[in-house]
């Protein structure tokens, strides 16, 4: 299913589309997202009608795109792109950026890992803190335009994560309204858990875990998943005493797949807790703060459905966000 919302008239569409790139994407992106939601980057530039001073859309492909925007009124770009996504669709980020600046938009990048919650909840309280701030600054009603590659995950996350961390809406009620506008998926768990760790005191909300698995004869033992992604590997500590090889490593609250990749093998460990993803055995790791402290009633309280900050964390939670990274 195609998203909703307004395109360009006419241009805003990179040379040399190829379809194939898109059903490719279109298809990982529903196993990734457990959705139906399909992209089409051939055909250009898509968005949606302005939710406040925010408009979700999908990547702008040429500096035309840039003009489009600003008959929308739109005074900011925030674009969530990594380098390899626009390497993927063969885009050019420098056009972009100059007939920005021409123009008189501020054009801002805050690289988030596409179908990887954990980089989302990671990046999402420095990159609502420079969306305030841009908002601040920008002169009347400008508009901010944020977008991914397709605009259906991390920019709608975004935007959310805007709404209810600064804005203070339930984040149920918001996410229907944007829906409404622009069928999208956003990782809502992600945002109400990236809310929790901000008002924890960020790093200060870990949890020191263990995790271990015994093979005999492995010369390296390594864990992707957690909260690095699947892309990245850290490596086991092998325990003289036990055999066993562990990794203990300081995780924020929350529910983590991974899988162990033994001497280049990836393998679960069928003896510790495992799920089923999609045809993927992985394990999986639930981390839980501290029983009956202020972290872990706080987040039981926002991480329930309709769950929101109360009045004085949402002013701790701005006052937090003004120091939060970029």
């Amino acid at each position: 299913e195609a998203p909703t919302g307004r395109g360009p008239p006419i241009g805003g569409m990179a040379d040399d589309e190829d379809p194939a790139k898109s059903e490719e994407y279109s298809e990982t992106m529903k196993k990734k997202m457990k959705s139906s939601l399909t992209y089409k980057h051939e055909d250009g530039m898509n968005f949606m009608s302005p939710m406040g001073r925010i408009i979700v859309g999908s990547c702008l492909q040429t500096p035309a795109d840039v003009d489009i925007l600003k008959k929308e009124n739109v005074g900011i770009i925030v674009c969530l792109q990594e380098d390899k996504d626009m390497e993927y669709f063969s885009l050019d980020i420098k056009p972009i950026e100059a007939r920005s600046k021409e123009v008189g938009i501020s054009h801002v990048r805050i690289p988030i890992k596409d179908f990887d919650p954990q980089s989302l909840r990671r990046h999402l309280p420095g990159a609502v803190e420079r969306l305030a701030a841009e908002l601040a600054q920008r002169p009347g009603r400008e508009l901010a335009y944020i977008h991914c590659t397709a605009g259906l995950g991390r920019a709608p996350g975004l935007a959310l994560a805007y709404m209810f961390m600064v804005e203070g809406r339930c984040l149920d009620e918001a996410y229907a309204e944007l829906f409404a506008l622009r069928r999208c998926h956003p990782q809502l768990g992600m945002i109400r858990a990236a809310t929790c760790d901000v008002l924890a005191g960020g790093e200060g909300s870990l949890v020191p875990t263990r995790l271990a698995i015994k093979r005999e004869g492995a010369r390296e033992v390594q864990i992707a998943g957690l909260d690095v992604g699947w892309h990245n590997k850290v490596p086991l500590q092998k325990d003289e005493a036990t055999g066993e090889f562990v990794l203990q490593r300081d995780l924020p609250p929350g529910s983590y797949q991974y899988k162990f990749i033994v001497d280049g093998e990836w393998q679960p460990n069928l003896e510790l807790p495992h799920v089923d993803d999609n045809g993927n055995v992985n394990n999986v790791c639930a981390v839980a703060p501290a029983e009956g402290s202020p972290d872990a009633a706080r987040r039981e309280r926002i991480m329930a459905p309709k769950g929101r900050p109360t009045d004085d964390e949402l002013k701790a939670l701005k006052t937090a966000l003004r120091a939060a990274p970029g």
